[in-house]
């Protein structure tokens, strides 16, 4: 009943605002729905164009084509892996090392925080980390995927933020009480951070489901340990190759395209983390805000 007592410039600002918000919308959605629906067509057809909200001749050729690779559920199986165990574990031990920078006792906090940020400007590159990674023994095994990921100094920086404007008499009563500082992050403090947890997990979540280059490096003569990512990637780049071979074995009708190809692997990279996030939703936004408020 409210919105009857609002001036005539409020109703035309509310209208405004909603209109830009239906844009804006539209702009960032239409993209995906366009390659999904690039993707459902048939490959020769879509090239015509005029392709805009509905496939105009349906076909998953694309995604037969894609589905058929040697290897894929494999693949498919280890990206899932590194993705619940690299984000599990990543979450964890950035939360571990907040809750520590967090607290004001800790000797020098001042310097390994700076020393932890530091890192998000200058790396050592990309040969020495190699070489590193390489000492330590983690070529070719699955630990190379886990392990070197294990803090992310950004999400860090959230968390420990987080952390910082927790009311302080929690973790003093419960050290009253004769618990030890592991004691107070699992019990207390880790489950009051939850909101910004996800943030972490989001943040984690994809680094760890797109990532392709570290297979690519350490693990290139194993073929059990790549990614997804990284066989959908090798399928791109030899498109144009099968797309003149299928042509000569399957006939025009069933010719495939590297667009038809592009947009296939675009819509099942992205879908598992578009299907994962609302599930996160209400938990990001609290979570980023809360975890930014003081630097």
């Amino acid at each position: 009943m409210t919105i009857w007592k609002e001036s005539l410039s409020d109703k035309m600002f509310n209208i405004i605002v909603v209109f830009l918000m239906l844009i804006l919308s539209f702009v960032m959605l239409y993209p995906f729905w366009y390659l999904m629906v690039f993707s459902l067509n048939d490959p020769m057809d879509a090239l015509r164009g005029g392709i805009y909200f509905w496939p105009r001749q349906f076909s998953l050729v694309a995604y037969q084509q894609v589905w058929t690779t040697h290897n894929l559920g494999r693949a498919a199986f280890i990206s899932v892996s590194r993705t619940v165990i690299g984000t599990t574990a990543t979450v964890f031990c950035t939360a571990m090392l907040s809750y520590v920078l967090s607290r004001e006792h800790l000797a020098f906090r001042k310097f390994f925080n700076r020393l932890f940020i530091t890192t998000m400007y200058v790396s050592g590159g990309l040969i020495p980390w190699f070489l590193t990674l390489n000492a330590f023994g983690f070529g070719n095994t699955f630990r190379v995927y886990i392990i070197p990921a294990l803090v992310a100094v950004f999400s860090m920086i959230l968390i420990r933020t987080f952390m910082q404007e927790l009311p302080s008499t929690l973790p003093e009563s419960a050290e009253v009480d004769g618990a030890n500082d592991f004691v107070i992050f699992m019990r207390i403090v880790l489950p009051l951070c939850t909101p910004v947890l996800a943030v972490a997990a989001i943040f984690a979540a994809v680094g760890q489901w797109n990532a392709w280059f570290d297979a690519a490096v350490f693990n290139a003569t194993r073929h059990d340990l790549r990614p997804l990512q990284l066989i959908l990637m090798g399928m791109l780049r030899n498109a144009v190759i099968r797309t003149s071979r299928d042509v000569d074995v399957t006939g025009a009708r069933h010719i495939l395209t590297p667009e038809s190809v592009r947009a296939a692997i675009t819509m099942i990279v992205t879908l598992p983390i578009v299907a994962i996030y609302p599930f996160f939703q209400r938990y990001f936004t609290q979570g980023i805000m809360l975890g930014s408020v003081k630097g």
